[in-house]
């Protein structure tokens, strides 16, 4: 049993929660509990590590043997160690740390959703969520976007990030990515009523930076805005609220199930 914090393993769990950079570098990011972990066997993702108190059930345990299966090397750590590398206050128990999932989008793309420069974590965590259910194909994340393997986003995406694909580009390979495309941004009383579009082209939605919008780069590739009619005392919605307004309007209109 591992039970001090200066354990490397635990050091490495320690700055994948908390550093970007570290994600990234080594392409890795960590889910947490028994609900994501399910997601993680039931995608056959190959899994790096996983760290458990000694105080699981017989189907936790149960879990932890297929996870094991897909590669995993199994510590049990004490109490105090799962709270030094969990990112909520109240640690499940189970950690996993595994590969960044590479999911291929479809060719060609009839069904996008753009995210730019959004800063808040639990925002693009339930966009994530909010995607996968109306039936996003892609989710393109712009540079400065909160990174998507965040454990808050994680946590919110709730499973999402083991079956929507992700891809990060400029705004020149978003364009490229996106051509043929009816692109069309999401502005609060700007544009045409949501309602009111012919979603069943090849679209894709802009959803940008809470605070100002899409960056002068993307905004240039709409080809225009819609809105969300709201009562005249009320500024903007949340920007996860926003989008799946929208998103399950388009699949309404698409005949998504």
């Amino acid at each position: 049993m591992i039970t001090s914090t200066a354990n490397r393993r635990v050091k490495w769990v320690r700055a994948l929660q908390t550093k970007r950079h570290a994600r990234q570098e080594e392409g890795v990011f960590v889910i947490e509990g028994v609900r994501l972990a399910r997601e993680a066997v039931a995608s056959q993702s190959p899994v790096k590590l996983v760290l458990h108190t000694d105080n699981l059930g017989a189907r936790e345990r149960g879990l932890v043997n297929n996870l094991a299966r897909l590669g995993a090397e199994i510590e049990v750590v004490s109490e105090s160690v799962m709270v030094a590398c969990s990112s909520t206050e109240s640690p499940p128990g189970l950690l996993v740390v595994l590969p960044t999932p590479t999911i291929p989008s479809p060719e060609p793309l009839s069904f996008a959703l753009v995210v730019d420069r959004l800063a808040d974590p639990g925002n693009l965590g339930t966009i994530l969520r909010t995607a996968l259910a109306a039936g996003v194909e892609v989710l393109f994340l712009t540079k400065g976007t909160v990174d998507p393997f965040n454990p808050k986003v994680v946590r919110s995406a709730t499973g999402a990030h083991f079956r929507l694909p992700i891809e990060i580009l400029e705004p020149r390979a978003l364009a490229q990515r996106l051509d043929g495309m009816q692109i069309w941004i999401a502005e609060a009383g700007h544009g045409v009523l949501y309602h009111e579009v012919n979603w069943r082209q090849s679209i894709a939605l802009i959803i940008g930076c809470e605070a100002h919008g899409p960056q002068p780069a993307i905004r240039s590739l709409a080809k225009g805005q819609v809105q969300i009619p709201m009562r005249v005392s009320s500024d903007s919605l949340n920007a996860a609220i926003a989008a799946a307004v929208i998103l399950f309007e388009i699949a309404r209109q698409r005949g998504e199930p």
